[in-house]
């Protein structure tokens, strides 16, 4: 049996041990709320982060995104000048008052001249139904057809009665169909065997075997290129073949020049910086017209074969909007290089333009300003005028230049 000091003693520890496990249970219960509480601040920023960065995101996007706009002369004054710029403290300009140009890369040589002349006889090719020659490969025929396929005929295999054209050696029709008509004449009934590829598109021909029925009606022949014809075909442009090889080398000579003496300034110009307002116009108007072309092509497709060519805009352009919009940004900084660069020569050279001028010029060119009104119509004033500020400057640099 315990003593009444060993009883009392061990009453004691037992206190002190209740009392010390209790601490200790408090202690954890404090420390799990703590745990508790840091957790849920965690959590509770985290959440507020990511509101906020999809709140960021989003309003980046919206703010980068371009927004198309029909509005082509917006930053643009009534003379084609950017509003609120000076191109020339912008640009650093080449020398352009005394410079040269080589001749290899302006002249129009005599075989591109007879290549032109040999295109325009093509052009004027006459039916000749009763012509004794025979077809041969590069020849334009009038031809009917009836094809079939295990003796049955098939959609869109026959002519239905009405003549096609047909140039040899095209590829326009399927395996070697052309090529079977080589050697055959006015008049001839030829039976032309190809196989369809397996991936033709039409499930009932794919990698078929067809046979059609072809009757030759004509063969077209060019006419030879003499005076006559040229009085009673290019008249606008010359009344004998000599004067026609001379249009041909001159009228071709100005426009590799204009081309030239354009890529000229171009490439050997600086741009310090680009007025945002005026890129970021040049974005807008030009993600109008490609969203209009994206609409367009639809539209085409749409009357005539019954579907949309493109499901999105994205699959028009092939790529993302957000990838759209970046590849803008470069483009467009090609246009406004080009338009500070004719804008610093006539800024130079204290010039101006006017609406006048471009219709006076359009007159000069093509006998009426008529398509001055239609570009107004589409584009506003500053946007039309702004043509003629580019023809202006590239007036006075090719004054400047030397052909060697």
């Amino acid at each position: 049996m315990k003593k009444k000091e060993e009883v009392a003693t061990e009453n004691l520890s037992m206190s002190k041990q209740r009392k010390l496990d209790r601490a200790k249970k408090q202690a954890a219960v404090k420390r799990e709320s703590l745990i508790l509480r840091i957790v849920g601040i965690v959590i509770l920023v985290a959440i507020i982060g990511g509101i906020g960065f999809g709140v960021g995101s989003y309003i980046y996007k919206k703010t980068n995104t371009v927004k198309a706009s029909s509005d082509y002369s917006a930053q643009l004054d009534d003379n084609g000048f950017i509003k609120g710029v000076s191109a020339k403290s912008l640009v650093t300009l080449p020398e352009y008052h005394s410079y040269t140009a080589p001749l290899s890369e302006i002249e129009y040589t005599d075989d591109l001249v007879e290549q032109d002349i040999e295109n325009e006889l093509e052009n004027h090719q006459v039916l000749n139904e009763e012509t004794t020659e025979k077809i041969k490969d590069g020849d334009k025929v009038s031809i009917e057809y009836v094809g079939t396929v295990d003796g049955v005929a098939f959609d869109g295999g026959s002519t239905n009665g009405t003549p096609t054209d047909l140039t040899i050696g095209s590829g326009s029709y399927v395996d070697d169909f052309e090529q079977q008509l080589i050697g055959h004449g006015v008049g001839d009934e030829v039976t032309v065997e190809v196989t369809f590829p397996e991936d033709y598109g039409k499930d009932e021909l794919n990698g078929k075997d067809a046979v059609f029925t072809v009757n030759i009606d004509g063969i077209y022949e060019k006419p030879e290129f003499t005076d006559e014809f040229v009085a009673e075909n290019l008249s606008e442009h010359a009344s004998t073949v000599e004067e026609y090889r001379q249009y041909l080398k001159d009228s071709h000579y100005e426009e590799n020049l204009k081309n030239w003496v354009e890529n000229y300034l171009l490439e050997n110009s600086t741009v310090s910086s680009y007025p945002k307002a005026y890129l970021k116009n040049l974005k807008a108007t030009q993600k109008y017209d490609d969203e209009h072309g994206y609409e367009y092509m639809n539209e085409m497709y749409l009357n005539y074969y019954g579907y949309n060519m493109y499901d999105s805009f994205e699959s028009y352009v092939g790529m993302s909007e957000s990838e759209y919009d970046e590849k803008l940004d470069e483009s467009c900084k090609d246009k406004e290089k080009a338009d500070l660069v004719y804008q610093a020569i006539l800024e130079n050279e204290g010039v101006t333009v006017s609406a006048d001028d471009y219709k006076a010029y359009l007159t000069e060119q093509d006998g009426s300003a008529d398509a001055y009104d239609s570009s107004v119509e589409t584009h506003g004033v500053g946007y039309t005028v702004k043509e003629m500020v580019k023809i202006k400057a590239l007036e006075i640099a090719t004054k400047g230049v030397t052909v060697q």
